[in-house]
């Protein structure tokens, strides 16, 4: 049964989410109907018996199996209340609950009911979490869906309440609702509750009267399975007690029960089509989901144009002269929801954000518009080949880097736009001015401007993944908890960044790094062409898509540190963010030894001399895949000689270390 309510919702729900929303309709799960006679259904509900004063020393005791006190008949199911010595107590009635029968976690709560009335009178339409028998109360959670306490005029009004626990204490929070006129026991009323994992909403008669976020983590009670609870008490600390003026017997009349889940017909929908367009932009395209199910009705500002489409999921339009709304009523099996998109009027010029000296048929243009004068102008030496006069122009490029100019006439009036045209090269990314600021984090797929073998290598044509920069070759993608990767690295590539140090220091470099490989590496950081950190390998992490963080080791950078490449000996490992922090000396860094090591001679058949080892105790060699093939220990020599006869002819790595971390990698080639 669709909430005849929702149109009103979900416009409020829009509000708060302009771009796209979460339609929701609810499928009946489970109901009593009461169309039966006799006492209410076993499979359903229990009754549960006693006068023990249920925590809130009521009066009543609860029967079990006597249609005096429940019973079904003429699509009704009643609860009375009648005034008899009974257990040890002066009234008696009934209490029905589905614990063990029927639970439920999230969904559409709702009963029609007629309420009694009368001092002490003390109906409740609720719910409980099935974590009782475990946990105790408040810890189980309670959902007071309806409560009245009958007597000095109350009967008009109605509560609805969370408990819960907090840190060991109760807690509770609600509202009420007050009819205009009348009472409760007048007439029948709709008492209703929706659930979601966000919050729990109040109804009556489909009016929203109260609301409370459940997300917080103190408010986990809330996210577990709860069954429902329908009792009329006689007396309790709340309502107080019957006095002279109640009258008995009393009824609670309930005409259904019932629980729906939602069903969501539409998830995450959205207006497709571009957020900006120019001043009388021609044939905008617009569009949503189709589905046979659903019927489109779209409703465009004053002064936009369809041109087709209308009661389709899709649209073309001419675009006036102001920012405006696309609206669209969907109308499905269950309700009309609006949704619309904003539009932003920004005229604006296209083209490429680099041009090299001399390039030849490079393309600018802008929307394509009705009814307008368009005039391009370009600097001196160069030349527009075709496009003058249209909404896109090619040029010839010379050696000059002005803006290119665009005027516009129409009835929106004059516009005048620039476009500035920015010589080839390589540039910090993503602002050109901005390098990257150390110590801090930059992320792998924040790679300079520039493009192949100037920015970056990569050894495969296109993007193979799909995340950010798609318009390099290099390989990206969304895999570290939503944060944007380098994946798919092969031997040979290397990424470069133009840095900013703050101040001369150490840093340390952490990575974010995953890999299913045994290993994957090693790979070095170079710093204005000078390799600092080398030999760093990644360790199998899970996954692909499971990251870790690694400490890769520390580097001595000076204000005269520009450039940073991450040079990839060996793939197989994604890389995410690079985080530097200042940090101490630590003893296995020599920054001075570096330009005095060297191997000679590379390539090599026999042994290699390896000078230059002042303050270094270890090589490692290692081949391409990680393994190590030979291991020298220096004792305090200037100068090894190192047998590489027995090695297979390929390309090794030293690592050459101090106190026991690697500092230096260099390539080795063993020939015959």
């Amino acid at each position: 049964m669709p909430n005849r309510n929702k149109k009103y919702l979900i416009s409020i729900l829009l509000s708060a989410l302009p771009l796209f929303i979460f339609a929701q309709c609810y499928e009946l799960l489970w109901s009593d109907e009461f169309n039966y006679t006799g006492y209410p259904d076993s499979t359903y509900w229990t009754a549960e018996e006693g006068g023990s004063g249920w925590g809130n020393n009521e009066s009543q005791y609860y029967t079990v199996n006597d249609p005096g006190n429940a019973k079904v008949e003429n699509g009704l199911l009643t609860i009375t209340a009648l005034k008899e010595n009974y257990g040890g107590r002066n009234y008696t009635s009934a209490r029905l609950i589905t614990r063990g029968k029927f639970n439920v976690q999230y969904g559409k709560v709702e009963a029609r009911m007629k309420l009694p009335y009368g001092q002490g009178i003390w109906p409740a339409f609720w719910m409980m979490g099935e974590s009782i028998t475990e946990v105790g109360w408040p810890a189980c959670g309670e959902i007071d869906i309806m409560e009245m306490i009958g007597g000095n005029g109350r009967e008009k009004t109605t509560h609805g309440t969370l408990h819960w626990d907090n840190n060991g204490n109760h807690a509770q929070a609600g509202s009420s609702y007050t009819l205009e006129s009348g009472t409760f026991s007048d007439d029948f009323h709709l008492f209703s509750i929706i659930w979601t994992p966000q919050s729990i909403r109040w109804f009556i008669d489909d009016i929203q009267f109260h609301v409370i976020d459940i997300t917080p983590a103190g408010l986990s009670e809330f996210h577990s399975n709860f069954f429902i609870l329908l009792n009329l008490a006689v007396g309790g600390n709340w309502p107080g007690y019957p006095d002279a003026t109640t009258q008995f017997p009393q009824a609670l009349e309930v005409d259904y029960v019932r629980v729906y889940k939602e069903s969501t017909e539409i998830e995450e929908i959205t207006v497709e089509g571009d957020d900006h367009v120019a001043q009388k932009a021609a044939e905008k395209e617009f569009s949503l989901p189709y589905s046979s199910g659903w019927t489109y009705n779209w409703s465009v500002p004053e002064g936009v144009e369809i041109i087709s489409g209308q009661d389709s999921s899709h649209i073309i339009v001419n675009w006036g002269c102001e920012t405006g709304t696309i609206t669209c009523y969907l109308t499905g099996s269950c309700e009309t929801y609006e949704i619309y998109k904003q539009i932003t009027v920004d005229t604006e010029i296209h083209g490429p954000m680099f041009v090299s000296e001399n390039q030849q048929e490079a393309l600018f243009y802008t929307d394509s518009m009705i009814a307008s004068v368009l005039n391009w102008t370009v600097p001196s030496d160069i030349e527009i080949t075709g496009g003058q006069g249209t909404d896109s122009i090619y040029v010839n490029w010379g050696t000059t880097y002005e803006n290119i100019s665009l005027s516009i006439e129409n009835s929106c009036g004059n516009t005048n736009l620039e476009y500035e045209v920015i010589k080839a090269g390589q540039y910090p990314y993503p602002d050109i001015n901005t390098p990257h600021s150390i110590p801090g984090t930059i992320n792998a797929v924040e790679f300079d401007y520039g493009g192949q073998d100037i920015s970056y290598r990569d050894n495969t044509p296109g993007n193979e993944g799909s995340g950010a920069r798609q318009d390099t070759n290099v390989d990206t993608q969304t895999s570290d908890n939503g944060n944007p990767n380098v994946g798919w690295i092969t031997n040979g590539e290397w990424l470069e960044y133009t840095i900013a140090v703050d101040s001369a220091s150490y840093y340390a470099i952490e990575l974010r790094v995953a890999t299913a490989n045994s290993v994957g590496g090693p790979f070095s950081f170079h710093f204005n062409g000078v390799e600092l950190l080398g030999g760093i390998t990644v360790a199998n992490t899970g996954g692909w898509s499971s990251f870790k963080t690694i400490k890769a080791g520390t580097v001595y950078l000076t204000e005269k540190d520009t450039l940073m490449r991450v040079s990839f000996d060996t793939g197989g490992f994604n890389l995410g963010n690079m985080t530097f922090t200042t940090t101490t000396k630590p003893d296995n860094i020599v920054r001075s030894a570096y330009s005095s090591l060297r191997i000679f001679p590379v390539p090599a058949s026999d042994h290699i001399d390896v000078s230059g080892l002042k303050g270094f105790e270890k090589i490692v060699i290692h081949d391409l895949n990680g393994s190590v093939v030979k291991e020298i220990i220096n004792n305090d020599s200037e100068i090894l000689k190192i047998d590489i006869q027995p090695l297979k002819n390929g390309i090794y790595f030293l690592k050459i270390a101090g106190n026991q971390s690697y500092a230096v990698v260099q390539k080795l080639i063993k020939i015959s």
